[in-house]
């Protein structure tokens, strides 16, 4: 959700009928489908401010591309959303404010095999941008209502648009799943502990010097690397050890997902507190109030993040943390 701190003075009256009405359960979640609108660079993926080494576009004189690394749990989410299962209930697409040719990149290191199954991919073309604001680093909104148009089987009640921010948000609030910017302070910790991890595994190797790791990309760490953690009861959620130090907001969105498809409005579960209210037995002892950044509590993302792994088991999907190509 997050903080509404720069709202419009007044959304547009259809839809504040549909995020006024209160979300009910359903027992058929084919009946009421789900758009999930994902964002890319800071949400599944970080790009540094370097450029790949080697890659064809440097021949062709195309457009510079920068290194993409997928955030963790990438391959899994990309498995989960593309299941034939889920595909009954939900549409997955794009909507990046970058550049078209960047927006392919990004995707084909994220998405990988499944890239095809995304239902569209919209990219900085879409936001109705003058010439100059296209081509300088300048503020965006996404305009879900665009969306509907084209895809008018969708609306508020069944969107989910998944940023990490709040700006680009601002005319449809109660369908944002705002989550934590995935950036270089982000992709080090992770980075730091998966190679600590993998190392104390690895009594036999040779150490690398304390400090020469920190240029080592996750994948060389941990290629295909897999959690096998004991069997989740569905009505049970515990947190494997091995993965508590790295990021696991998109599990957590897994687990959030599983959820909504349970629901008839998208919007009206988040307005009235759904991920705060459902995201933990105990969210008010820590202080998680309707507003506040859920993936700041910790026992809120740990709880969505373990529905996300029952989810993945239900469908024998491996956790994978590495970094890797879906």
């Amino acid at each position: 959700m997050g903080k509404r701190d720069s709202l419009p003075q007044t959304l547009d009256p259809t839809y504040t009928t549909i995020l006024s009405t209160p979300s009910s359960t359903i027992s058929n979640p084919t009946t009421h489908r789900k758009l999930l609108v994902l964002d890319l660079n800071g949400t599944l993926v970080f790009r540094p401010k370097r450029y790949a080494k080697s890659s064809t576009h440097a021949q062709s004189g195309s457009a510079k591309l920068r290194v993409v690394h997928p955030r963790p749990y990438m391959t899994s989410f990309c498995d989960y959303l593309f299941h034939p299962q889920t595909k009954e209930w939900l549409d997955a697409m794009v909507w990046s404010s970058a550049q078209p040719h960047s927006v392919n990149d990004m995707i084909q290191h994220s998405f990988g095999r499944h890239q095809g199954d995304l239902k569209a991919v919209w990219a900085r073309d879409t936001l109705d941008l003058d010439p100059v604001a296209y081509n300088k680093k300048s503020a965006t909104i996404k305009d879900l209502r665009k969306l509907w148009k084209v895809f008018p089987s969708h609306s508020a009640g069944t969107t989910l648009l998944v940023d990490d921010s709040t700006q680009k948000a601002r005319l449809q609030p109660w369908n944002h799943l705002f989550v934590k910017e995935y950036g270089q302070a982000e992709r080090r910790r992770d980075l730091d502990s998966l190679y600590n991890r993998t190392a104390s595994q690895r009594p036999s190797r040779a150490r690398t010097k304390k400090g020469n790791h920190d240029n080592l990309d996750v994948s060389d760490l941990l290629d295909n690397m897999t959690l096998s953690p004991p069997p989740i009861p569905e009505t049970t959620l515990v947190s494997p050890s091995s993965s508590e130090s790295v990021d696991s907001i998109l599990l957590a969105v897994i687990g959030i997902l599983d959820a909504l498809k349970y629901q008839d409005n998208v919007s009206g579960w988040l307005k009235n507190g759904g991920i705060v209210r459902c995201g933990a037995e105990d969210v008010s002892s820590g202080g998680a109030l309707i507003g506040h950044r859920w993936f700041d509590v910790v026992h809120v993302v740990d709880s969505w993040a373990n529905r996300g792994r029952a989810a993945l088991q239900k469908l024998n999907i491996d956790e994978v943390v590495g970094v890797v190509n879906c």
